[in-house]
């Protein structure tokens, strides 16, 4: 195993480490600056053919004619869609949860401020969220060796050494994971030192959320790049797709609250989602309980996607021998 990550630092270019360094650190900035600096605007979409005038400073309305494709609610380009009807009446289309929309129609009508877009989740929880599909992201850039390593014939070589394919591949997580790991945390304690934001976990919390959702994202690439085929970079095309679909889904940029049974089934058994309602556990200083179906579930994920590469590659180089 040693050998196998000496092997991988020898070959690790320079752009990719400064990409690391850079990416980490404006995802990390911006994850900070979005969750506590930025003022927190509803955008709103109004179907109307006379004008409407909005009288909260919270609320951002476009007026329109047409109503807006559906999927701008899921993209976040709107929060709501309020359609005037003839009679005075309107109606509402929304994913936000029922008590979220309410609150929205109160700030409307000048009853009370529009409340914030992370819901009831806490600075910290909305800082990971940020980062968490980054991170997601630079998962499947680390793992190139093991990418490379198939393409080029290196994995038959390894098949016919007396390393284990599963000593091989664990070596390729060791290496992916302490590539994002290290930079990640010790940026984000910077940047939390500099900006001064308490971000509600201690150090030993933070470090394992951290770990988490770095091992999610080995794994994760792992499995793709033993699944699919390496022609087009159709790996990593299928990963950034799935990442950016399920972290937006999971409320990585802002929260799918309850009420949206259409989503719900979906959301609940997405691994960022169960991240998210653990880092929110920790933060709020819940007890074990609250946030142990959670942790049990993505390091259930975390060892599935390992083993399930494991068996894929050792059928793919060991068995056809």
């Amino acid at each position: 195993m040693i050998a196998i990550l000496k092997n991988n630092m020898r070959r690790l270019e320079t752009q990719i480490i400064i990409l690391l360094v850079v990416f980490t650190t404006v995802a990390a900035v911006a994850a900070v600056f979005v969750s506590t600096g930025m003022k927190q605007i509803w955008d709103v979409a109004v179907v109307s053919d006379v004008p409407v005038e909005i009288g909260s400073e919270q609320v951002k309305v476009t007026q329109m004619e047409t109503a807006p494709a559906r999927s701008d609610l899921v993209t976040g380009k709107y929060d709501a869609i309020i359609t005037m009807n003839a009679d005075g009446s309107y109606t509402v289309d929304s994913i936000k949860s029922e008590d979220a929309t309410i609150k929205l129609l109160d700030a409307l009508e000048g009853k009370q401020d529009a409340p914030v877009l992370f819901s009831n989740r806490g600075t910290g929880t909305n800082v990971l969220g940020f980062l968490m599909m980054f991170l997601l992201f630079m998962g499947s850039m680390c793992m190139s060796m093991f990418a490379d390593d198939k393409t080029y014939g290196q994995l038959d070589r390894v098949a016919a050494s007396p390393v284990k394919i599963s000593t091989y591949l664990l070596a390729q997580c060791l290496f992916d994971f302490c590539f994002l790991f290290f930079p990640t945390i010790v940026t984000l304690m910077l940047v939390k030192v500099i900006s001064g934001v308490e971000l509600g976990y201690s150090f030993l919390q933070l470090a394992c959320l951290i770990a988490l959702i770095c091992a999610l994202s080995t794994t994760f690439s792992l499995l793709l790049f033993a699944f699919l085929p390496n022609k087009d970079d159709s790996a990593k095309m299928t990963g950034n797709f799935i990442i950016i679909l399920t972290s937006i889904l999971a409320g990585g940029f802002y929260a799918f609250d309850k009420g949206n049974r259409a989503l719900e089934y979906l959301i609940t058994v997405l691994p960022q989602k169960a991240f998210l309602t653990l880092a929110n556990s920790l933060e709020q200083g819940a007890v074990l309980t609250a946030y142990l179906p959670a942790l049990v579930y993505l390091l259930a994920l975390i060892v599935t996607f390992y083993c399930a590469s494991v068996v894929k590659t050792k059928r793919n180089y060991v068995n056809k021998r």
